[in-house]
């Protein structure tokens, strides 16, 4: 069993499915560099083996890491640029609940270039927001994303932390994505990873979270919050 004093969550297939957002806006970028859009079949399947980056840029192609930072940080600017739709996937407004009557501080954190108060926002018409005592964005971090990693965590996992008042050491990181695990760890926080992303088992498994579970819904089953008292 995982023991931790505070949480921090990724919001995108994590906490709400938008996937269809993800498929929205990836369409979108494809399709103004003049690329032919992916059919839903096979973004799934690009999406679930965690190689989307192989259709943006061929493997071969001598640009390619500076290529793929520009579209992803294109994208991540974009995701939340309109509303991004989605849906509570089931079971979090449950867990939060528990996890807030018990006094576990919980921070939300994403990736995109999006103010704190539109992820606010978001999470209101969820019901979250009244549970969620801070939220990192990677517009907080933007310099770190702009000239490191598009997709790094590390940066976004420790304001958030910080704002919560937590030790990242004390804290537990859920998410659904790789890079959720391996920025958690970075930090030694203790890592949840969630199936709800459709990430493999086995992309999970290599960067050896603490735990794999179905969803946020099976998190009680693998972590012991302790009192902060």
């Amino acid at each position: 069993m995982i023991t931790a004093k505070a949480v921090i969550f990724d919001l995108d297939c994590t906490l709400v499915d938008t996937l269809n957002r993800f498929y929205d806006v990836f369409n979108q970028l494809f399709e103004e560099r003049e690329s032919k859009p992916l059919v839903w079949d096979e973004f799934l399947e690009r999406y679930i083996a965690d190689t989307l980056d192989d259709v943006v840029v061929v493997p071969s192609d001598p640009q390619r890491g500076r290529k793929l930072h520009e579209f992803w940080l294109e994208f991540l600017r974009r995701y939340r640029t309109d509303d991004p739709g989605g849906k509570l996937i089931p079971g979090v407004r449950e867990v939060f609940q528990k996890l807030h009557g018990a006094g576990v501080p919980i921070a939300v954190i994403t990736s995109c270039i999006a103010p704190a108060a539109k992820v606010k926002e978001e999470l209101a018409g969820f019901g979250l927001d009244r549970f969620v005592s801070a939220i990192a964005t990677g517009d907080d971090v933007i310099r770190d994303l702009e000239e490191g990693h598009h997709f790094s965590k590390i940066e976004i996992l420790r304001l958030a932390a910080e704002r919560l008042g937590a030790d990242p050491r004390e804290c537990v990181a859920v998410g659904d994505y790789w890079n959720d695990v391996k920025g958690g760890k970075d930090l030694g926080a203790k890592t949840v990873a969630v199936l709800t992303g459709l990430m493999r088992r086995e992309l999970l498994e290599k960067f050896k979270p603490d735990a794999i579970v179905e969803s946020v819904r099976d998190l009680p089953k693998v972590v012991k919050f302790e009192s902060q008292s």
